[in-house]
Formats: C-alpha cells, structure tokens, sequence
C-alpha cells in the first residue's frame, strides 16, 4: 500500500477514534435520573434530605420545606453539582446510591427513590 493512501486511511479513521474516546469518557446521564433520598444516621429530628436529578442537567436539592435549585453531571464515574455560588460538590455513585461529602465533612448518602 503506498504511503499516501495509509496516510488517509489514518486520517478517515482518526475522527472516528476521537468520537469514540470522548462517546466512553462521557458518562450516561440516563441512568442516574431520579429522586434519591438521604439516610439519616445521626440525628432522626433532622428533616427530610431529597436530591431530584433531571434529564436536562437541571436538579433540585430538598431540605423539608426549602428548594435549592442546581445543574449536574458525570464525570469519571461521579456526580457533579454546580452550586448558584460557582461551587462544585463532588457525590461518589455506588450502585443506586451516591455519597455526597459536604464542607464540614458530613457525609450524606442518598438511596435512589425513583
């Protein structure tokens, strides 16, 4: 095979790998939309913990009566949320659970509801 028709053979194929790389680095959203509910360990006076995750990369945080809106995504198998503030809180996901250190270093674990 000649030297240039290798080269375009690379050239073709080089498009196709870099879609493939970013399509495996990308995690799938789909599988973590849903309501997940905070198990409370410590205190069973403190008010319902719900985190909701939505299709678009929207979600909401649940406090008894108070709503904290923010965006998420996946990135190398964790949940990533974006606060209003510019902040990003890191969620470890196991399973239908995901584990969410916050600054303090109280650790909620939501189970998945929905």
């Amino acid at each position: 095979m000649p030297m240039e028709s290798r080269f375009n053979t690379r050239m073709r194929l080089l498009p196709l790998c870099l879609l493939w790389i970013l399509m495996l680095s990308c995690g799938s959203k789909d599988q973590f939309i849903g309501a997940y509910k905070a198990e409370v360990i410590d205190s069973p006076k403190q008010a319902e913990t719900v985190l909701e995750l939505k299709a678009n990369g929207d979600g909401i945080w649940r406090v008894g009566d108070e709503e904290v809106p923010f965006s998420w995504y996946i990135k190398g198998g964790e949940l990533r949320v974006n606060t209003k503030g510019g902040g990003v809180i890191v969620g470890i996901i196991e399973n239908d659970a995901i584990h969410i250190t916050l600054p303090g270093a109280k650790t909620l674990s939501f189970k998945k509801i929905q």
